[in-house]
């Protein structure tokens, strides 16, 4: 068990340590693209907001999520 943690330890040394070949900014970019879609809102239009409130008005009004006929 004890191996496996030293190589764990050794390889993430190599990855984020002071002697790695990868300098910080690069692990920064990854970061940010991975985590971009969270970090910056997706803007939408007028136009799609307003149909999602409706959309959202419609479903509270008719209840059962807008499902009309279905028993």
């Amino acid at each position: 068990m004890d191996q496996y943690f030293n190589t764990a330890y050794d390889v993430t040394t190599q990855l984020f340590g002071p002697e790695s070949g990868i300098p910080w900014w690069a692990w920064a970019f990854v970061l940010v693209a991975v985590f971009f879609k969270v970090l910056v809102p997706q803007t939408s239009t007028a136009r799609e907001a307003t149909e999602e409130r409706d959309a959202m008005m419609l479903d509270e009004f008719l209840g059962d999520g807008g499902k009309k006929g279905k028993k």
